[in-house]
């Protein structure tokens, strides 16, 4: 299943309304038997800017609880992605900033062409990560690499994230999406039963004792 990030102009950020189509379009792939893996990818030569930064700015006017409520659909989201059953595999072309980068780490793998970066830029405008992308990004990297990238918000690109053993595929630019499809024929054919499982056990390793 290709699930296009379709919003150019803002370069594809996660306006009003994304987080229920991007689960319910994951959901029919998760449901059809004839689906054995998902590719994420964005539309325009980017991959996903992350939260509206205008929506962002009417949080000031809403009530607390009403605030929350718009953190857990991201939340949701990242939660459904990195639960779902099947394999997933972000494309990224160009970047992921913000939430962009949790929706790309939240999938079971990453390829990424040779000049995209992420971006965890929080910071900069005086806001702190979500989306569970610190966790995320813990489970892969240094610590000091995390603080780096948390801290200082500044990009970090593929080359480097492929030298620290982040990526499973670092593509040609404007390749990343043809590399996804190629890679996503591994699973063709494949046990489903034994492939949920075996997330559900990967997952599990980061806390699991011996």
């Amino acid at each position: 299943l290709l699930v296009s990030l379709n919003n150019i102009q803002t370069k594809n950020s996660m306006i009003t309304g994304f987080h229920n189509q991007i689960q319910n379009t994951i959901k029919k792939g998760i449901d059809d038997p004839n689906i054995s893996s998902i590719i994420i990818y964005g539309e325009g030569n980017f991959f996903c800017a992350g939260g509206d930064l205008n929506s962002l700015k009417k949080r000031r006017d809403m009530s607390i609880p009403e605030r929350l409520e718009t953190l857990e659909q991201l939340n949701s989201t990242i939660s459904f992605i990195r639960e779902c059953p099947k394999p997933t595999i972000a494309a990224v072309e160009g970047g992921a900033a913000g939430a962009g980068v949790s929706l790309a780490m939240a999938c079971d793998f990453l390829i990424m062409s040779e000049n995209a970066f992420f971006s965890l830029a929080y910071v900069k405008i005086g806001l702190t990560p979500d989306g569970g992308v610190t966790k995320l990004l813990a489970e892969v990297l240094p610590k000091q690499v995390l603080s780096e990238m948390a801290l200082l918000g500044d990009k970090v690109f593929a080359i480097r994230l492929n030298q620290l053993g982040m990526i499973n595929i670092l593509s040609n630019k404007g390749a990343s999406k043809a590399e996804a499809i190629a890679f996503a024929s591994k699973f063709d054919n494949s046990p489903s039963n034994s492939i949920k499982r075996i997330k559900y056990l990967n997952r599990e390793a980061y806390k699991n004792s011996f």
